[in-house]
């Protein structure tokens, strides 16, 4: 539940522009800048507040006094990546009038803190790091301003719209096997009544003409579909913990995704938890230069990442995913049972998804594994629970479907075009959008969790994995 006081539509129903001085606190080496209009978003709580209150009561908890939090709850929030060789990691800066209660508010969320104040603004380190005592230092040269600023790069004021919910600044990473394609871009999110608009314009670089476009039609039937020309994922996901890094360059990636299939084994068997998965998927890379993804996947298996059957054409990831793959002169394919991309190039689009959530939940199913099952008890007991948190997995599909699109716009431009609908016609997209990020984040805190590096024993089921990866304050 999101929690709004009440005293907020009462006593500050005037609300003026925030301020850009949280802009200097930004250091000049960010990667992705993420800005939350706060003011855009309380201004229509209050409405719905007053105009739609039982639709508001159903979702949102109304506090009759101010919750002590120090928070100047009429300011932007900035939250910011900055990436080095080792680590990236996430920091959000917040202003704030009263520095105790701020920091009481965060103490009592979390044992391990971190967090340095500078004039009406704090530094909030979001993710873990492996060096903490740097990183502390490095918080207090942004709280003090001497880190160089990431205005002195780009000017936000002139590339974020502040009538916009959420903006985002991008400067993609170079990668040292990988040609980069965009130099820079912009995403806006724009709440609607039953949706969200996103839109953005991105910069590439000078050698990106002659970049094909989507050579694979989206798939429109499945949960989730991406088509891609872009060089934009480094790493392959297993829909799960997984994920393999250093993914060479590619020319098209194509993915349709279903569901999956958890079948409850034996927990000696071998994986960190008790059960094998069979994604209904098919993935396919294409590419131009084979000796590359060759050598890419005898290193993968070398490395013991994955295990691989010559035999059967099968692959099976470390945590139980299992796949068929194919590696040929022109392309590496990852399937259920085998591919059926049909080639048929678009007239502009460099990306192109969508995903519905309803469907991508639903085909999410529990099954016993008839080859290494479970005991009668362990069965029961894990079942119960995976189901359960399946069932609990619904509190998403609030937001219908996903679209997003990555379109030629002139020499060196793209253009981004984005579409998410809520399923409720009746609600508010700022309601329900916030409720949603509220239940994804513990999701996304507990999928974050290390997966587990030595066989299980025994396996205990808990409501919610602990994890230093996203914060409780990052939560809040």
């Amino acid at each position: 539940m999101v929690v709004i006081p009440i005293s907020w539509a009462v006593g500050k129903n005037f609300i003026t522009d925030a301020s850009t001085e949280i802009y200097g606190y930004i250091p000049q080496e960010a990667d992705i800048v993420v800005e939350i209009n706060n003011r855009n978003f309380i201004s229509e709580i209050m409405y719905q507040r007053i105009y739609n209150e039982d639709y508001v009561n159903n979702t949102v908890e109304v506090e009759e006094e101010d919750i002590p939090t120090g928070i100047d709850y009429f300011s932007k929030v900035i939250l910011f990546r900055e990436q080095w060789a080792e680590e990236s990691v996430w920091i959000g800066i917040v202003a704030v009038n009263n520095d105790s209660e701020f920091r009481n508010f965060v103490e009592e969320k979390i044992d391990d803190s971190h967090i340095v104040f500078g004039d009406d603004h704090a530094i909030i380190q979001l993710t873990a790091s492996s060096d903490q005592a740097a990183m502390d230092e490095h918080l207090k040269n942004i709280a003090n301003k001497k880190t160089k600023p990431f205005t002195a790069r780009v000017d936000l004021r002139t590339k974020f719209d502040k009538d916009k919910e959420i903006n985002c600044f991008l400067i993609p990473q170079s990668r040292s096997h990988v040609n980069n394609q965009i130099a820079e871009g912009v995403l806006s999110m724009d709440f609607h009544y039953d949706h969200i608009d996103i839109d953005g314009d991105f910069t590439t670089v000078h050698d990106f003409v002659g970049t094909p476009f989507t050579k694979y039609p989206l798939n429109e039937d499945v949960a989730l579909s991406l088509r891609s020309s872009l060089n934009v994922f480094n790493s392959i996901w297993w829909f799960s913990k997984e994920q393999i890094e250093d993914v060479p360059e590619y020319d098209q990636i194509a993915i349709d995704y279903d569901g999956v299939a958890l079948r409850i084994c034996d927990k000696n068997w071998g994986y960190p938890f008790p059960f094998k998965s069979f994604p209904e998927m098919q993935m396919q890379f294409d590419y131009s230069q084979p000796e590359q993804w060759k050598q890419f996947m005898a290193e993968v298996i070398n490395e013991e990442k994955v295990r691989i059957d010559t035999i059967t054409n099968s692959l099976i990831t470390e945590q139980g995913a299992f796949f068929k793959y194919d590696l040929t002169d022109n392309a590496f394919q990852l399937s259920r049972a085998g591919t059926n991309f049909k080639a048929d190039e678009s007239e502009n689009l460099y990306f192109d998804f969508q995903m519905k959530f309803e469907q991508l939940i639903s085909n999410t199913v529990v099954e016993i594994d008839e080859e290494n099952p479970p005991t009668a008890m362990e069965s029961a007991l894990i079942s119960m629970a995976m189901e359960g948190e399946i069932e609990g997995l619904h509190t998403f599909d609030n937001i219908e479907q996903v679209r997003f699109k990555m379109m030629e716009d002139g020499e060196e431009k793209i253009k981004a075009e984005g579409h998410v609908q809520m399923k409720n016609r009746d609600g508010q997209s700022i309601v329900e959008g916030m409720y949603f990020i509220t239940e994804a984040l513990f999701y996304i805190k507990a999928f974050l969790t290390p997966a587990p590096t030595s066989d299980p024993d025994p396996v205990v089921i808990t409501e919610e994995a602990p994890s230093d990866t996203i914060s409780d304050t990052a939560i809040q």
